[in-house]
């Protein structure tokens, strides 16, 4: 709140410590730590990238308790995939899940 009331910035550092960034890297390093995330986030079920992509921008424009209560595509096509019941599957057998979006 203090920036957007004061226009002040902020550095970097201070910027991840808040949470407004996910990790500050030299500018060398910058393609190689889009690289990782982008790897982290493929890792992932698509249908709750996209489910979680949609409640989050969606969500925004409401009140919290409107936002938490509503239904969206995305995360109800994850509820009711298979991809929802793989995901811990794959936790007990101790293996990569095999995600298939459907």
């Amino acid at each position: 709140m203090g920036m957007m009331l004061t226009g002040k910035d902020i550095d970097a550092r201070t910027a991840e410590r808040y949470g407004l960034v996910n990790e500050v890297v030299a500018h060398d390093q910058l393609i190689p730590a889009a690289e990782k995330w982008a790897t982290w986030i493929l890792e992932c079920a698509p249908l709750s990238v996209r489910g979680t992509k949609e409640g989050s921008m969606r969500g925004l424009e409401l009140p919290l308790e409107s936002a938490m209560s509503r239904s969206y595509y995305w995360l109800q096509r994850h509820h009711n995939s298979d991809d929802r019941v793989e995901g811990p599957r794959a936790f007990s057998e101790k293996r990569q899940p095999n995600w298939t979006g459907g």
